[in-house]
């Protein structure tokens, strides 16, 4: 369970940052197009834009359950056995965009991959089998 847990983190990871990378190269290409003088100003804005979507998608990743682990045949579940939410997969994945905290969230499932999170345990949440 531990490299299934593992791969569906960066595959989700992956999923995220391709998905807003394609929107970010099509508005590049777009006013590089239809507006060739804006883009040198248009460009950071996209871009930051580009990488707030990234990240909000990556934070909401869990509200319906995880894709990429209904993918593998994982799922996340709350207390009621119902998917987390967007509040929950917030604060549950809030923890692996931070410098140091994310060693400390990923250690226990890197070490033993039935274990269950910090955030997770906090917010009742466990990472089982679908059926």
């Amino acid at each position: 369970m531990r490299l299934a847990r593992i791969f569906a983190f960066f595959l989700d990871l992956l999923v995220c940052a391709a998905c807003a990378d394609a929107a970010g190269l099509a508005a590049t290409a777009a006013f590089w197009w239809w507006l060739p003088g804006a883009l040198p100003a248009a460009v950071p804005v996209i871009w930051a834009a580009v990488g707030a979507s990234a990240v909000a998608a990556f934070l909401l990743r869990d509200a319906a359950g995880g894709r990429a682990r209904r993918w593998l045949g994982l799922e996340a579940v709350g207390r009621g056995g119902t998917p987390p939410g967007r509040r929950a997969s917030v604060r549950r994945n809030l923890p692996l965009l931070i410098p140091l905290w994310n060693i400390v969230e990923a250690w226990p499932v890197l070490r033993d991959g039935d274990t269950t999170r910090p955030a997770d345990r906090r917010l009742g949440i466990v990472i089982r089998h679908s059926e």
